[in-house]
């Protein structure tokens, strides 16, 4: 018998962060026919499940667990940290259910069919999004930060390979098994610990990165995934285009908002970055996506 397959959205807050997950869904439907998700279920948690409700004719299988004001409290602890969120929630989930789990972060977009993370969740196999380097290679500031944050005398140490010869991977996608729920609890206690002493919103992806990597090799969800986690600028281009869309049917959304391209405008973006003159720099120049033109692109498709 084949193991259920569970996608795992957070969802709750900004808008914007709606109009992301509502993207998201939208390219996991470009993806699969109703009748290939038979063994799948798509969780939302959310603080806003009947915002969902335009899109009463969207065929996967969702489901909602709904989040107040209290839960959202509770699960940032008593650290209060914002992604200290996301591990609970996915304890809360493991916690009654058996199965292969997929985690997004609602900025991220589907590439490809997911079947081959699938087979491979079982037998024990782990994703994280993708590898962003070697924290005593000091490849950014923060990694300079943590560094030296995890050579002091003030961060948990380890035996075997230092803390700061590991390899920091992007949490924004999670795959795993549930058989694996005890890795979610000592990230857990990992970032309760250590986040006091070092308030970085990169602790809890760090937290992720040592448990993920006690267990072997962690597998890039990079070829089935996009995590456009540094393009927030996307956010009000899909919220122009289910303005211009508003009313259209599930699967016309589904089949225009392939005209939305994320990985071209991370390109276009990366680019401006990178050819800033010295004075735009040092302005901190802005980039500035080009708002697209639906009637014009609506028909090209």
């Amino acid at each position: 018998m084949h193991q259920p397959n569970y996608i795992i959205l957070q969802c709750y807050g900004y808008e914007a962060v709606f109009l992301e997950c509502a993207y998201a869904l939208m390219s996991l439907s470009r993806l699969y026919k109703p009748e290939e998700l038979t063994n799948t279920e798509i969780w939302v948690y959310t603080d806003k499940p009947e915002w969902f409700d335009r899109f009463a004719d969207c065929p996967l299988p969702l489901h909602f667990r709904k989040m107040d004001a209290a839960l959202i409290k509770q699960w940032r602890g008593d650290i209060d940290f914002v992604h200290r969120i996301k591990i609970e929630l996915l304890l809360d989930f493991t916690e009654t259910r058996t199965g292969n789990i997929l985690y997004a972060d609602t900025d991220m977009v589907f590439l490809q069919k997911l079947d081959d993370v699938w087979n491979g969740l079982a037998p024990g196999e782990l994703y994280m999004h993708m590898q962003e380097g070697k924290i005593s290679e000091k490849g950014n500031p923060l990694f300079r930060k943590l560094d030296t944050f995890l050579r002091s005398g003030k961060a948990i140490k380890t035996e075997g390979t230092p803390l700061y010869d590991l390899y920091m991977w992007n949490a924004g996608i999670l795959g795993f098994h549930s058989s694996h729920r005890e890795l979610l609890q000592k990230a857990l206690e990992y970032t309760d610990s250590e986040h006091p002493k070092f308030p970085k919103h990169i602790i809890e992806q760090f937290a992720f990165s040592i448990q993920f990597g006690s267990k072997g090799n962690i597998k890039s969800a990079l070829p089935y995934a996009l995590h456009y986690w540094n393009m927030k600028e996307l956010r009000q281009i899909i919220a122009s285009f289910l303005q211009y869309f508003d009313g259209k049917p599930w699967a016309d959304l589904v089949r225009y908002s392939s005209l939305l391209q994320p990985y071209i405008l991370v390109t276009e973006k990366n680019m401006f970055l990178q050819n800033r003159s010295f004075t735009e720099k040092v302005l901190n120049k802005k980039w500035v996506p080009a708002m697209p033109n639906w009637e014009l692109l609506e028909k090209q498709i």
